[in-house]
């Protein structure tokens, strides 16, 4: 099974974790989509018991990554593939998908592209609360349209953490940036059947194909 869900940011919105957790209708040949803003690997002085309390549960967590990770400690986890994308080992049941990565999972394909701009970076600290590696990249957008050409531009899902400048502006009233502009490029080359994003911390389906993610959790059918 697979299932999908918004931002969680280390354990300030844990719960909807927990409670799908404490129903015990998942197994660890099943896996719940962070949607970006995982925020458990964030404080090296806390990251054992940050972490525990994802690797205690009964199912594998996948994960985009957002605007707030501590980029220094998430690019220090080893590389591997899996599912045919590459992706961070965080450890034995939690993996990051990688900028551009396409995954297939039980004969699913997922587009994924992690990053946002934080819209607060004034209150916070370049290199302590904030990374300039927040922001999606021309290199992420180029290894997602080589990925992309090898499936003729065609996949199930797309899953980021911003949405492009277009929905944006006409549907989330937020400030747009350079990474949403860089996402505009998936409704115009990509055939996708749905696109799941978080960050604007709301639940709001946006139109049949597009859906914003944070306390709700989906199955993927």
């Amino acid at each position: 099974m697979i299932l999908v869900t918004g931002d969680t940011h280390g354990n300030i919105d844990f719960n909807k974790i927990k409670l799908l957790s404490d129903k015990k209708i998942l197994t660890m040949n099943d896996y719940l989509i962070i949607a970006g803003d995982f925020g458990a690997i964030w404080d090296k002085n806390t990251l054992d018991s940050d972490l525990s309390i994802y690797e205690n549960l009964n199912f594998n967590i996948l994960f985009v990554d957002g605007n707030h990770e501590n980029y220094d400690l998430l690019y220090s986890y080893p590389t591997i593939e899996m599912f045919g994308a590459k992706m961070h080992k965080i450890s034995d049941c939690i993996y990051h998908v990688l900028r551009g990565e396409i995954m297939s999972i039980d004969n699913k394909t997922f587009l994924c592209i992690g990053g946002a701009f934080s819209s607060d970076r004034r209150y916070r600290r370049l290199g302590s609360t904030y990374w300039m590696e927040e922001d999606i990249t021309d290199e992420d957008i180029e290894n997602a349209k080589r990925n992309l050409a090898k499936v003729n531009y065609e996949v199930d899902y797309v899953l980021t953490h911003c949405v492009d400048t277009l929905t944006t502006m006409r549907y989330l009233d937020f400030r747009v940036s350079n990474s949403t502009e860089k996402l505009l490029f998936i409704d115009e080359k990509v055939n996708y059947k749905h696109w799941y994003f978080g960050h604007h911390h709301i639940d709001k389906m946006i139109d049949d194909r597009k859906r914003c993610f944070y306390f709700d959790i989906l199955k993927i059918e």
